[in-house]
């Protein structure tokens, strides 16, 4: 640096008095700054808001006096609690309860949906929260009729539900398995108690039902006199056969003690009950489903041993990965202390606050640094000069007319800007030096 530039021409004051004590080019970064951390929380928020969950939830459920239908009574009594609404829809049974899953204009969310009905184009945006329960395929006849193989009932009336649905798709791969044709017997399109009625009155021979134990219709027939149960010799073929099937073996007993239903211990194949959701459904309500399926299925009985339900078995779906956690570890840490509206305000506080935090905490902290910086910076930028005619009088350069000139040009500039009272002492410090300098050149 040359002494000669105390003659320079000095820098220009800022332009305009700011409120706070900035100029314009300041409130312009300070307004950027901010605008950039406010676009960052926008993205951070994007990136992981997550919706409260709705206190509403469709569940398609099956015939009114099926087991679907009523497992979902006593899923609604326990979502209730929790202070969600589960609105049922009955339906003609499985097949339609995945059509409606498929449809987003539907609104249905969660359904019982029977094994052995899915295949690639229909798990599309589905998942499977788990098994619910067996559901046994009970085949009943009329007293007095003799089956040695699943093929006999070929010969007979059957009542195997409408065409198109879950047990009739089922009924049609047992023939088939057999070589017989389907379509050359005679397949009622009965199901639950209208073909258990059909049966007791003699209008069917024989009923093949595909239901949980809890089912109106299984438990009609299990009860009637004259129809008996057909034990499956063949359950372990089946079970190659079909592997969506699994043997079960039902005690005397099993399904009441008090009556002793059955009457004998009989073997059957069963597929199993999935509870399916859509894939888009709030993670609290996976929690309180499973919690319901808990309470519903855990019990045993029927051929399940307790507490083998529900069971995460996404063989047929895919898994949903809020399943997956909650087979795990249980319930989430939130689910498990607090109530289901505070969970709801915790995640969004999780979701939204936590962006909101991540950048406002930093900014808090940095933001009196920058303020304080670009005060002390309009007061510092000036020792340049006062230094560049310190030296000058040090060496004896220039004229002492034009130096205290160039002081006082110096503090007019300094008196000029509007200052926080907070950094007054540090301007008035600066005019003491511009004073000390003034004198030693005053003195030369």
């Amino acid at each position: 640096m040359k002494y000669d530039d105390a003659s320079a021409p000095l820098p220009p004051a800022p332009a305009g008095a700011a409120s706070l004590g900035l100029s314009r080019r300041e409130r312009v970064i300070a307004m950027v700054v901010f605008a950039l951390a406010a676009l960052l929380v926008a993205v951070l928020v994007a990136t992981f808001w997550r919706p409260g969950p709705p206190d509403r939830v469709v569940m398609s459920t099956g015939a009114e006096d099926g087991a679907y239908h009523a497992f979902a009574l006593r899923y609604r009594a326990a979502l209730a609690r929790a202070g969600v609404e589960l609105e049922l829809r009955p339906s003609a049974g499985a097949v339609q309860n995945l059509e409606r899953l498929r449809d987003p204009a539907s609104g249905v969310s969660v359904a019982l949906v029977q094994g052995g009905l899915a295949f690639p184009a229909a798990v599309d945006g589905l998942v499977s929260l788990g098994a619910a329960a067996y559901e046994p395929v009970w085949v009943f006849h009329r007293a007095g009729l003799r089956l040695e193989r699943f093929g006999d009932l070929a010969a007979l009336r059957v009542a195997a539900g409408a065409p198109g649905s879950g047990t009739r798709l089922l009924a049609e791969q047992f023939f088939q398995r057999h070589g017989l044709d389907p379509a050359a017997t005679t397949l009622l399109p009965l199901s639950g108690l209208k073909a258990a009625e059909a049966v007791e009155r003699g209008e069917a021979d024989a009923a093949f039902i595909v239901s949980a134990p809890e089912g109106a219709a299984v438990r009609r027939l299990l009860e009637a006199n004259a129809v008996d149960l057909w034990s499956m010799r063949h359950a372990d073929a089946y079970v190659r056969q079909f592997p969506v099937l699994t043997r079960i073996d039902i005690p005397e007993g099993a399904a009441d003690l008090r009556q002793n239903l059955p009457r004998r211990a009989v073997t059957l194949v069963s597929v199993k009950a999935n509870l399916v959701a859509r894939d888009d459904l709030h993670p609290v309500l996976v929690d309180l489903l499973l919690d319901a399926a808990r309470e519903v299925h855990a019990g045993g009985g029927g051929g399940q041993r307790p507490g083998e339900f529900p069971s995460l078995d996404a063989a047929e779906y895919p898994a949903s990965a809020e399943a997956e956690r909650y087979y795990k570890r249980g319930p989430s840490a939130l689910r498990r202390y607090l109530p289901f509206w505070a969970v709801v305000w915790s995640e969004r506080f999780i979701f939204f606050g936590l962006p909101l935090l991540a950048v406002g905490i930093p900014l808090a902290r940095l933001t009196p640094a920058v303020y304080r910086w670009a005060i002390r910076r309009r007061i510092y930028r000036w020792y340049d000069q006062l230094v560049l005619v310190e030296r000058a009088v040090s060496a004896g350069h220039g004229s002492r007319e034009d130096l205290l000139a160039r002081l006082a040009q110096i503090e007019a500039r300094i008196n000029r800007l509007r200052i926080p009272p907070a950094y007054g002492s540090e301007a008035y410090t600066l005019r003491t030096h511009i004073e000390l300098v003034r004198r030693r050149l005053q003195d030369r």
